[in-house]
């Protein structure tokens, strides 16, 4: 947190784990300690979900336009940003990769705002939770098969279950 500056913007660049708990605690330890707010960029598709947009917007929380970043930068708020996103909280392994792909946007904010990066990395924040991201495709069309038919099963036994495969 010595890093994190009392006043003005600086853009926090973090590893997305499965859940990434370890940013969550980080937003809360800056209102704590910091007394102040961090902007964060989620997924579009978040905004899409019915009634969840209004939570967002309550947090903070941008779906990341490379404009309305240097906007939040440019007005002194603290931004967060991980530029692997959902597909490094999916299928990134124990080995912690970094799979931002071409994604540059967030080091041309960077640029465009001049203000302070700072790195962030929680080691075994991807140790809390396993995705199923990493198995080839043959083994998760089989998970996914045998799933329906057990979801099938159940159904038939008035219960309901609801998986989720990547």
């Amino acid at each position: 947190m010595e890093k994190i500056p009392d006043k003005g913007p600086a853009l926090i660049v973090y590893y997305h784990g499965a859940i990434p708990i370890d940013y969550y605690y980080f937003l809360a330890s800056v209102i704590i300690q910091k007394g102040r707010t961090c902007h964060s960029v989620a997924d579009h598709f978040l905004f899409k979900i019915p009634g969840f947009k209004l939570l967002l917007e309550v947090f903070s929380v941008i779906h990341g336009p490379q404009e309305e970043c240097v906007r939040a930068l440019r007005n002194g708020h603290l931004l967060g940003i991980s530029p692997g996103g959902v597909r490094e909280a999916l299928f990134s392994d124990e080995t912690y990769p970094l799979m931002w792909g071409k994604r540059k946007g967030f080091a041309q904010v960077a640029i465009d705002s001049q203000v302070p990066v700072i790195p962030m990395f929680t080691q075994n924040v991807r140790e809390g939770f396993r995705s199923l991201g990493t198995l080839s495709k043959c083994k998760r069309l089989h998970l996914v098969l045998k799933t329906f038919v057990w979801q099938h099963s159940l159904r038939q036994a008035s219960l309901l279950v609801s998986f989720f495969v990547n």
